[in-house]
């Protein structure tokens, strides 16, 4: 059950972060564009998101052998992601951090050793 878990935690990171891929691809365009007609002055989104789309790809999957740390780092792109697009982070941020939450039920418990007397 534990390795289902991690699986399903993985893909939905995957997912999530595919989203956030496309939705940081978007976001950087129009302020490109804004930029080019003179609205807006905001730059640097691009490669602040990829850098997030990355460590939510790592986090994916490193999931699969060690589901703390998988966890650790898809929590930490879902709530920078909001940081560097705003709220269209809404669309992509909870697919990251449902995936943080299922890698971090699908971890590994110590198997219990009885003491022979």
């Amino acid at each position: 059950m534990h390795l289902g878990l991690r699986t399903v935690g993985m893909i939905v990171g995957l997912f999530g972060a595919v989203i956030a891929f496309i939705i940081n691809l978007l976001y950087s365009t129009f302020h490109v564009l804004g930029r080019v007609v003179n609205i807006t002055n905001d730059t640097g989104h691009f490669f602040w998101g990829l850098l997030i789309v990355i460590v939510a790809l790592v986090g994916s999957f490193l999931g699969l052998g060690n589901a703390i740390a998988g966890a650790v780092l898809l929590l930490i792109a879902g709530i920078a992601f909001f940081f560097a697009v705003g709220w269209w982070a809404l669309f992509a941020s909870p697919f990251l951090l449902l995936g943080a939450l299922l890698l971090y039920a699908g971890r590994g418990t110590r198997a219990r050793t009885a003491a022979v007397s």
